[in-house]
């Protein structure tokens, strides 16, 4: 059988890039329209939904202080899990203040079709510090992975036992501190172990903006909106913008409460959210933009060529 030769290697390359390109496209599509169908049924069900519209005209300043709090805090926690995964898969270790700023921008970007903030992030490293895109793509797409097996072991952890929610988190907690003492699962198993924490402040800010809205979830409930909106927003090419996350979290508040406007007030719950992550993520990720920018500028033709070299061998 011949062996394919360079321009048909190459031609494959491109007609791969372009499927590819033509299912952000949909996908983004897809998104913006669940949005808009999301942002609809909020504004025309809103006499279903007097209580929660009600709850908004006084909000409580202790709910709006948690769910900003929390926002603020699951940048840095990111960070620490994007830089420990791109150690694990390029070698090169990148500063928490570098990826907390590159995470803001790229959050701030994904609020956009097209999930143009990871695309973004994976071109950052290749110019600053020489990672190749394919290792800092295996690092991002790691993470959303990690993320979607944590989501997939928490609705199952709700669902067998909500009682015992909190107990069985810590006792996962637990074990993958242990798992991280062995030096061959050290990087990976911190990875988890903060995506869990993750977890644990993205169950709080739903259970914040459900509050704002007067309705109380219990630890169980909590669990499940942070379990759900995770396997939500790592669904391939819809879950990483807007859109798809509105409308699970919606489903879910309807499986779980039996009041006749859960899915609305589940909806705007997630609205909610969404829009205290931009409150936090615009001025900080304007400010981490201009500095990003400068050191990218900066950094442009000045990679030493044995940092790439190096890279492009642990590939």
């Amino acid at each position: 059988m011949p062996l394919a030769g360079p321009d048909s290697l190459g031609g494959e390359v491109v007609r791969t890039g372009r499927r590819w390109h033509v299912w952000r496209v949909v996908g983004s599509l897809i998104g913006v329209v669940l949005l808009v169908a999301a942002v609809w049924l909020v504004v025309s069900h809103a006499d279903a939904a007097q209580r929660a519209w009600s709850a908004l005209e006084q909000p409580s300043p202790t709910a709006i202080t948690i769910l900003l709090v929390t926002s603020v805090l699951l940048i840095p926690l990111s960070a620490v899990a994007q830089s420990l995964m791109l150690k694990r898969t390029s070698g090169i270790r990148v500063g928490l203040g570098e990826m907390s700023a590159l995470v803001s921008v790229a959050t701030l970007l994904n609020m956009l079709p097209m999930w143009p903030g990871a695309i973004g992030r994976i071109g950052y490293h290749k110019v600053v510090h020489g990672i190749p895109p394919m290792q800092a793509g295996v690092a991002v797409v790691s993470i959303r992975l990690i993320g979607l097996m944590m989501g997939v072991v928490l609705l199952g952890m709700v669902w067998i036992w909500p009682v015992g929610a909190v107990a069985v988190w810590l006792a996962i907690l637990f074990g993958l501190i242990t798992t991280s003492i062995l030096p061959s699962m050290r990087l990976v198993a911190w990875v988890v172990v903060i995506r869990w924490v993750d977890l644990l402040f993205t169950a709080v800010r739903y259970a914040a903006a459900f509050s704002l809205l007067h309705v109380d979830l219990h630890s169980a409930g909590a669990a499940a909106m942070a379990g759900t909106g995770e396997v939500a927003s790592s669904v391939p090419f819809i879950g990483g913008g807007p859109g798809l996350r509105e409308w699970a979290i919606g489903w879910m508040s309807e499986s779980i409460s039996h009041l006749p406007d859960a899915l609305v007030v589940g909806v705007m719950a997630d609205l909610l959210v969404r829009i205290a992550t931009l409150v936090v993520t615009l001025p900080i990720g304007l400010l981490a933009f201009r500095w990003l920018s400068r050191r990218l500028q900066s950094s442009v033709g000045s990679i030493p060529k044995s940092r790439t070299v190096k890279s492009d061998s642990n590939a």
